[in-house]
């Protein structure tokens, strides 16, 4: 189950509901799934630059930050995309 330090279940569900959105179109996408990990790779450091440009902190920062929540989210279960992807 998705466990996300001591985050609110509104927040859990939203990720939750992003993330199965996002598995979704990957794998609508006609890419290898190992493709798909790429480009999610790639999104976050665009994302980090994206919050580097509206201020979070130099783009060094972003994208260490962006890394660290990439390692974490791989180790939260897929179990929590049940409920999403049926």
């Amino acid at each position: 189950m998705l466990t996300l330090d001591n985050m609110d279940r509104a927040r859990v569900d939203r990720l939750g509901a992003l993330t199965a959105h996002v598995v979704e179109h990957a794998l609508a996408s006609g890419l290898a799934w190992d493709e798909a990990i790429l480009a999610f790779g790639i999104a976050a450091r665009a994302m980090a630059m994206k919050a580097s440009d509206q201020g979070a902190g130099t783009p060094e920062q972003c994208a260490a930050q962006a890394e660290r929540r990439l390692k974490s989210g791989m180790t939260q279960s897929a179990d929590v995309l049940r409920a999403w992807l049926g």
